[in-house]
């Protein structure tokens, strides 16, 4: 009931009403208060000239007779005077209606007896009712008072009068009150009807219905306000529309990007992530966790490193503030594993390049200075001559290894392919280290497939492969062993391996054979005069031809190379 007086339909209905209310009642209130002025000064006049007619009669003529008589005219039945009192100059009842005697004072006679006329409104002493009384002095024929004439008129029909006057002015009122309270309602309800269903569809819209449309029936201000209530509906879902197309576009690009993506709230739990950021994290999300579990970070002005397993991380931080209050966290992580590896392997490059050359250059140094600074015979000069050339073709060999592989690391896609017999490449870099294998007593084995086709290489540079791969298994085999060379034809390609019985290779290191400068045994290598990079240029070179290359070894039992290469290099 309360929420009915609330709305806005009866707010205008008991608006109106009081106005009306309040209307009728200064109407009301202005003609009571000139109705009972009107009817007062009629009766003031009225008994005014009935006690100048009853002065004027008594003048010389105050005889009790005529004193009766007159009162008689004057108390007529059509005569609105209630008691009519004759009066001598000292205030003694003379004659009167009532068949009062003894003296009377009041205020209205004493004024009359000074001269003047006086008039008094009192209560009656019989009827208790309001009554008017009129005090009239009476003048001898030498001027002087003689007497006063004292009339009392009863305004009880004055106020019955305007008790009727009240009746119907309470009756129009009320009539009033209740057409404007129907009025009221009809012209209520076409301003709250279409309030309510603006705000039935409001309430619709803001449960996400943007569908709605309100049918328009006016062309006033509220029928304006339907009109906008429709354009605003409209405008809303275009532009909520837009908002989530963003937010897909945005999602769908957070979703897919490389880099992990976590957001949390200004409590800092999370309320988005995307699957990057949990293989990074390697660690399930969800909404709601707390983000130090996983990345113990508030903001940070520079990117800051962070290890998680294996990985190695770049974390940039950064708070989202709206009014410069911290709303939440967005946390952009970077999996820069293999950029640190880089930089890892470049600072072993160097140092490895560094230290490859300053042994060399060191034993010449040493050497060179105990022939110009010492007296060494001829036969210790020759022999000292023989070292500073054996490391000079070592650096030779390095310088030249460092400027094949710069070559092949810049021109990536420089091959010069050309339809080559694979087996006449294998057969000429055989022939080439036949006398090192001869020197170690190598039995070196060729199986080499009879069925001959074509391979689309570049042949100095599979040359300088199946080089490096023959040549480490002559070197990295004791005297006396076996080394099988063999090669096999399928529809994708060319397969060549050379197997060993060499020293072998221990699993820990068959990982990082390929790596740049890496050595299983640095000693031995040096003193067989390995640069550390032919394994590095097989990889590169093979890579080059989209092949793929494999190393299985085992400690004191040897070694197995294998090398896949297509015909083609786009196969």
């Amino acid at each position: 009931m309360k929420s009915r007086f609330k709305s806005i339909q009866w707010k205008i209905i008991l608006l109106y009403s009081l106005l009306i209310l309040v209307a009728m009642e200064i109407i009301w209130i202005y003609l009571y208060k000139s109705l009972e002025n009107y009817h007062l000064n009629n009766f003031d006049n009225y008994l005014e000239a009935q006690a100048k007619g009853i002065s004027f009669t008594l003048k010389d003529n105050m005889d009790i007779k005529s004193l009766k008589s007159v009162i008689n005219m004057y108390m007529g039945p059509n005569s609105n005077i209630k008691y009519v009192y004759i009066l001598d100059s000292h205030g003694n009842i003379l004659a009167s209606s009532t068949g009062d005697t003894g003296k009377m004072m009041t205020p209205a006679i004493a004024k009359a007896l000074s001269g003047e006329m006086g008039s008094e409104l009192t209560k009656d002493y019989y009827s208790n009712s309001t009554i008017k009384s009129f005090a009239m002095p009476i003048y001898n024929s030498e001027g002087k008072v003689s007497g006063v004439v004292y009339l009392i008129g009863s305004l009880k029909g004055i106020y019955d009068t305007l008790w009727d006057v009240n009746l119907i002015l309470a009756s129009a009122t009320l009539f009033a009150l209740i057409i404007t309270m129907i009025l009221g309602y009809i012209l209520s309800k076409t301003i709250a009807d279409p309030i309510k269903e603006v705000t039935k569809y409001a309430q619709r819209m803001a449960e996400g219905d943007f569908d709605i449309k309100i049918n328009v029936k006016s062309d006033d201000e509220i029928g304006k306000l339907g009109e906008m209530f429709n354009f605003l509906s409209s405008r809303l879902k275009e532009t909520l529309n837009d908002i989530q197309g963003e937010k897909n576009k945005i999602e769908a690009i957070i979703k897919f990007m490389k880099d992990g993506v976590v957001a949390a709230d200004a409590n800092g739990n999370i309320i988005h992530y995307n699957e990057a950021a949990e293989k990074m994290l390697n660690k399930k999300l969800s909404l709601g966790m707390p983000v130090e579990e996983v990345l113990p970070l508030k903001e940070a002005e520079n990117p800051i490193p962070m290890t998680c397993d294996n990985r190695v991380l770049m974390i940039n931080a950064a708070s989202v503030k709206i009014n410069n209050q911290i709303e939440g966290y967005v946390y952009v992580m970077h999996d820069i594993t293999e950029q640190h590896k880089l930089d890892q392997m470049r600072k072993e490059f160097v140092a490895n390049v560094s230290h490859e050359l300053r042994t060399p250059l060191a034993t010449i140094k040493s050497y060179v200075e105990t022939l110009l600074y010492n007296d060494v015979d001829t036969e210790y000069s020759k022999k000292f001559l023989r070292i500073i050339e054996t490391e000079t073709d070592r650096m030779t060999r390095l310088v030249k290894d460092l400027l094949l592989l710069s070559k092949m690391d810049s021109e990536e896609n420089s091959l010069k392919l050309e339809p080559c017999d694979f087996n006449e490449i294998v057969k000429n870099v055989v022939n080439s280290l036949s006398i090192e294998a001869t020197k170690k007593g190598h039995n070196v084995i060729l199986n080499l497939s009879e069925t001959l086709q074509k391979v689309n290489v570049d042949k100095d540079k599979v040359e300088q492969m199946a080089m490096n791969i023959i040549n480490n298994a002559i070197k990295y085999t004791p005297e006396g062993g076996v080394i099988e060379i063999s090669t096999a034809y399928d529809e994708e390609g060319v397969t060549f391996t050379v197997k060993d019985n060499g020293i072998g290779i221990p699993k820990e290191d068959l990982p990082r054979i390929f790596e740049r400068f890496y050595r299983v045994d640095k000693a031995r290598s040096r003193e067989l005069g390995g640069t550390g990079l032919g394994l590095s240029i097989v990889k590169q070179i093979v890579e080059l031809h989209k092949g793929k290359v494999k190393i299985e070894s085992e400690l004191g039992k040897g070694t197995v190379v294998t090398v896949q290469l297509p015909y083609s290099k786009n196969s």
